[in-house]
């Protein structure tokens, strides 16, 4: 009874740890594959329609498309999507956060998805400051000459 009693918390906290990370890897694989698949559509210059029908712009597509990916996820009005042309030395520029330029044909293009993840175990947050880890998943692309 003593050593199960001095086992079970070190046993539980192991336990915890382990769902609590794969939750993180689950969560920054899924901002990955959403970031990519939303790159994919930008790159060939593809839109999607809106809820009424009207064609968007490739910028708001490109949105979309990662907010809906996402969503598998994260709640995908917690995310920041940055979408801008980059040149030599292939650095971001000033100001990108935010930006929603898809840019033009053969362009060279970034896009950053941002998501502030949040440790559910409070053993675990105290190793992370504010108990949060920021996961960015980024694509460079060069566009089709559509």
């Amino acid at each position: 009874m003593v050593e199960f009693a001095l086992v079970l918390p070190l046993f539980a906290l192991l336990i915890c740890a382990i769902c609590d990370f794969g939750c993180y890897f689950f969560v920054e694989h899924t901002l990955q594959w959403a970031t990519r698949e939303g790159e994919r559509l930008g790159l060939v210059g593809g839109t999607l329609n809106d809820a009424k029908g009207n064609p968007e712009t490739t910028a708001q597509s490109i949105v979309d498309t990662i907010k809906k990916y996402a969503g598998v996820a994260v709640d995908p009005s917690k995310l920041s999507i940055s979408i801008f042309p980059i040149t030599p030395p292939y650095t971001n520029p000033t100001g990108w956060q935010s930006e929603l330029d898809s840019g033009g044909p053969g362009d060279t293009m970034r896009v950053i998805t941002q998501y502030t993840y949040t440790f559910f175990t409070p053993f675990m947050a105290y190793f992370f400051p504010k108990g949060n880890l920021l996961i960015q998943s980024e694509a460079t692309y060069r566009n089709e000459l559509f």
